[in-house]
This record gives C-alpha cells, structure tokens and sequence, in this order.
C-alpha cells in the first residue's frame, strides 16, 4: 500500500476522505477498493460520502460546467404543456396537494416531470406551485387544514409574498364587492303612489297634454284673419274721406 492509499484509508470524515481522493493519482478501480475498505473501517455510508462529494468546491465546480443546456434539453423533454398554460383550478389544485407527498427522508415522492406529465404542465409550472405551497405553509402553519392551504394556492405567489395579513384583507375586499354587487344592480321596487305618478308623466300624458295647446293655435288663427279684413276696412275709410276732401276743395275753387 502506497502513501496515497494510507492517507485515503486515515480520513477521518467524509469531507477529508473526497478532499484525499481527488488528490490521489489512483485509477477508479484502485478508489473504489480503498472507498469500501474506508466505509468498513469508519462506519460511514456511501450516502455521506456522495453528500461530502456535491459539497465539495471541484465537484460543485464540475457539475456547474454545462449546466444551463443541461437545462435547457431537461425541460424541452418534459413539457406536456402542448404551448397552453394550466388553469389551476380549486379541483387541480386539491389534486397537487395530495400528490405532492415526502417520504421520511424529506424528498418527494414524485419528480417533478412526473407531476408535469400527470397535470399537461411544464416542470417551471410544477416548481411554481410547491414554492408556492411551501409559502403556504410557512404562512399557515404545518398543521393547517387542506382547505385552507388550497384557498390559499390559489392566490398569486406575488400577494403571499406580503403575507397571511395581505391575503386575508383581499379575501374580505372581495367578499364585500360581492354582497355589495347584487343590490347595486337591482332597482328599488316603486310605490303605488309612485307608480302612478310616473303613468301621469307617460308619454300618453305628454301627448294628450300637446292637443289642447294645438287647438288653441287653430282658435287662435280665424281671429287673426278676420282682423285682416277690419284693418282692409279701416283702410278703405280712409281713402274715400281723402277722396270726398278733395272734391270739395276742387268745388270750392
């Protein structure tokens, strides 16, 4: 056994043993021989050491290289959306929640391409909603009954960003506008008393009214024609006094 292998073999913690392992210039085989005899000899899993490995710098490093188009072919292959968004309705919603189980260990019992494929969603669409739920359940607290965390789940994550308070003034706004909406519609019922003074102002009334201001007109027209023909007579008084005034000046002279 080289100097490499003895100092793999004395780690102590996981973190130390991935730290000696990547400096070893050791083949693969020759590291997995070491990694069983280290796990026998510490009692450590091969869990711990994968969780000391995605800790560590270089492998962090390594497997940010490439990352986004590993992202981008990761969500091109899993979106059931067909180009349309998911209403998420009260039904859907309900159905999520019960989906959307952990296991002991604190991880999902189903990927989130799986809940995509389920719901003819997007994996973006999926992660949205259990950011969404875990505000929820911040907000609610983990005892909180299912119907009240789905009420909530229909809320935009932009409102339960400002907390259960916000959520709650919006929720009494709305049920205001509600009881409110209906009677600004409906008409007060009228009174008989009322109701016939609106039948007095009918336009049967209106026209009735207009006659008799007709008929006054045409009473009115006769008298104006007959004082014509007084003021022709008058006129013609007049002139045969001027004419008999004159002859009797002529006579005179």
């Amino acid at each position: 056994m080289n100097k490499s292998e003895s100092a793999i073999l004395e780690s102590t913690t996981p973190e130390e043993y991935i730290d000696r392992s990547l400096k070893a210039k050791l083949s693969p085989a020759a590291k997995a021989r070491l990694a069983r005899m280290w796990m026998e000899s510490t009692g450590y899993s091969k869990e711990d050491i994968l969780r000391a490995r995605n800790r560590h710098p270089y492998w962090k490093k390594k497997k940010m290289e490439g990352s986004a188009e590993r992202t981008r072919r990761r969500l091109a292959a899993h979106d059931y959306s067909s180009g349309s968004s998911v209403d998420w309705t009260e039904s859907l919603v309900t159905e999520f929640l019960g989906l959307n189980k952990k296991d002991s260990g604190g991880r999902y019992e189903l990927k989130d391409w799986q809940l995509a494929e389920r719901f003819g969603a997007t994996i973006p669409s999926i992660q949205y909603m259990r950011r969404k739920l875990r505000k929820v359940q911040d907000l609610l607290g983990a005892r909180a009954p299912s119907s009240k965390i789905v009420e909530y789940l229909l809320r935009a994550e932009s409102v339960l960003s400002r907390g259960k308070e916000a959520v709650e003034d919006l929720k009494k706004v709305e049920k205001d506008r509600a009881q409110a909406a209906p009677g600004g519609r409906a008409k007060p019922a009228s009174s008989p008393a009322t109701a016939r003074k609106r039948g007095a102002k009918g336009p049967a009334a209106r026209k009735g009214g207009a006659k008799p201001q007709k008929a006054a007109k045409s009473a009115a027209r006769p008298q104006a024609r007959q004082a014509k023909p007084a003021a022709a007579a008058g006129k013609t008084k007049r002139s045969s006094a001027v004419a008999l005034k004159g002859r009797s000046v002529k006579k005179g002279k």
